[in-house]
């Protein structure tokens, strides 16, 4: 409906727009044609039409209040009986994450139900002497409301995810809302999730602030609403800059065509096999779709865009089975001599630079090195994956990607497998609403840059240089005994890269494997441990070197600190992820 009410205004103000150059200046009198000047015409003419342009803006903005406040009451429908069931003995929330969840939706569902029912009567009686402003002067003066909500809504939407996981009742209840529809609409209900029901009084301000837009530009100034209208937007533009930093979502989503909020879950650049080669695309995940996407070459001082390559729906999302994989296409994998080789070429630039630094006059040449080293940083980045990560629309075609690390294979995978765990319905996009999100993509990234260090700044953490000293100890917490064994990767280039590898420790839930480590750092800022069950299936062995068919039991990062003039103090890193697993190491850095 929201939308609907944008396209009509769109359309009126193009009609209006085309009206007003129009040479013809006839139109009918008393029974006659007569013509009129333009000052005539503008008189009479347009000052009528800006008034019926002002109520059908009105008019449309009051039918998208009634779904509003719809959609606040389908909210606000779950909280009594959980706030009735929370001083039972069999609780499904406690009264503190009840109201930390639905914090203020009460004051705001009350103000708009107050606004939409003095609004009602005003464009039912319309006349050009009825007046609104001092309506939305009053609704925007009360968004010390919305402040409070928006300061809350991050730990609102964490603590319903957490509600939602830990209690099948409660996710039950927030993935199916029902929300009535207009009273002349043919639909009853429709059934939206809580997550995007909180998300839409951060919508509803913004289009708030563009409707009072629409209507001053159809009241004349001398009427009595225009300093009201002004006053009210003067707040609401003020109000939406103060938050503007503050809402996550307003830069990582997009509105669907159903009026929902798409929001980008998870971004980053990987390499995807096509044609036989490697190609580095930026990919997003969206909480209904997956896009891959490239870089559009742009004329300097142009702005840049992304053009997509695919997309596939999560609902029809799948990740192949090595029995599926023989279709796939081979991975080419180049010598590891080669790429050493690289990685002492980049060593080599990088002492030239800090060189030619000191050097009086040598910021030209440490320009051109620069430059030199970043070609060579996204060769390496394009070509030292070799970890298989392939997905698979089951409409349609496979994809290949190629990571350096099986954490991120992880990660991504994970984040794919939570989103397709809610109620999902595949989206086909036509031409128009793919190139739209593929543009939106631009400012939503969260992941600006390839990730090579020439990229970053010199102010920016370099990284360590050295020798890691790791013990990998124990872990525990596993529920049933397996063949557990465990991999160290760090950073480097760029890139995560496996390091060091322990001994399988045999038909146990708590490992001892008190190995010590040293691994060499290349810059690197992180270290990352992985938990994997042994694999003995030999129809599985026979499979790629590089593929890797055991399975991860946990994982966890912590970040590698040194001191420039003196060893790090010695210091136990306990890493728990949601699995449960706990893994002990103890590091220290020369």
């Amino acid at each position: 409906m929201e939308e609907e009410e944008e396209e009509v205004l769109c359309y009126l103000d193009r009609v209006l727009e085309e009206e007003e150059e129009e040479e013809g200046m006839f139109e009918y009198g008393d029974g006659e044609l007569e013509p009129i000047t333009p000052t005539h015409r503008q008189f009479k003419g347009d000052i009528e039409k800006g008034l019926e342009m002002k109520k059908l803006v009105l008019s449309g903005f009051l039918a998208s209040e009634e779904i509003y406040i719809n959609q606040l009451e389908a909210l606000l429908l779950p909280m009594r009986p959980l706030k009735a069931t929370a001083t039972t003995s069999q609780p499904v929330l406690t009264i503190q994450q009840i109201e930390t969840i639905f914090y203020k939706i009460q004051d705001i569902f009350e103000i708009h139900k107050e606004f939409y029912d003095a609004l009602l009567p005003s464009i039912q009686q319309w006349d050009e002497k009825v007046t609104v402003g001092h309506l939305f002067q009053k609704l925007a003066s009360q968004l010390g409301v919305y402040k409070a909500f928006v300061d809350n809504y991050k730990v609102a939407l964490e603590t319903a995810e957490k509600c939602s996981q830990a209690n099948s009742q409660f996710q039950k209840i927030s993935e199916n809302l029902k929300v009535k529809g207009p009273k002349d609409s043919k639909e009853c209900t429709t059934t939206i999730s809580m997550e995007a029901l909180l998300y839409k009084p951060i919508d509803r301000v913004t289009r708030s602030t563009l409707v009072l837009h629409d209507l001053l530009k159809h009241t004349p100034k001398d009427h009595p609403d225009f300093p009201l209208l002004q006053d009210a937007l003067r707040i609401s533009q003020n109000f939406l800059s103060s938050i503007n930093e503050e809402i996550d979502p307003r830069r990582t989503a997009v509105t669907t065509p159903k009026g929902e909020a798409r929001q980008l879950v998870k971004d980053g650049f990987l390499v995807e096999v096509s044609e036989s080669s490697r190609k580095l695309r930026h990919v997003f995940l969206f909480t209904d779709l997956l896009l891959c996407a490239k870089m559009k070459k742009t004329a300097v001082g142009r702005h840049q865009q992304y053009e997509c390559k695919w997309y596939i729906p999560l609902a029809d999302l799948t990740f192949q089975t090595l029995d599926d994989s023989d279709s796939c296409p081979s991975i080419q994998v180049l010598p590891e001599h080669e790429i050493e080789e690289m990685k002492i070429k980049i060593s080599v630039l990088k002492s030239e630079i800090q060189k030619e630094k000191k050097a009086p006059k040598g910021q030209s040449r440490v320009e051109r090195l620069r430059k030199k080293m970043n070609e060579q940083e996204s060769w390496l980045l394009l070509h030292s994956p070799t970890i298989p990560f392939r997905i698979h629309n089951k409409h349609g075609k496979s994809y290949l990607f190629l990571l350096s690390s099986d954490y991120e294979r992880s990660e991504w995978r994970e984040s794919i497998q939570k989103l397709q765990k809610k109620d999902l319905q595949a989206c086909v996009l036509s031409s128009v609403e793919l190139q739209v999100l593929t543009s939106s993509c631009f400012k939503l990234r969260t992941v600006h840059n390839i990730p090579v260090t020439s990229n970053k700044d010199d102010e920016e953490t370099p990284g360590l240089y050295g020798f890691l000293h790791v013990i990998v100890h124990s872990a525990k917490g596993f529920k049933e005994s397996a063949n557990l064994y465990c991999t160290l990767e760090v950073d480097s280039y760029g890139y995560f890269v496996s390091k060091a590898k322990t001994r399988v420790f045999r038909d146990t839930a708590e490992p001892q494997w008190n190995e010590e480590f040293e691994i060499e750092l290349e810059g690197s800022q992180y270290l990352r441990i992985l938990c994997y069950e042994k694999c003995y299936d030999k129809s599985m062995l026979n499979k790629d070197d590089n593929e890797i068919v055991d399975k991860i039991m946990g994982k966890g990062q912590v970040q590698v600190r040194g001191r420039a003039s003196q060893k790090q103090t010695m210091h136990k890193e306990r890493c728990l992820r949601p699995s449960g697993e706990i893994f002990q190491h103890v590091t220290h850095f020369n």
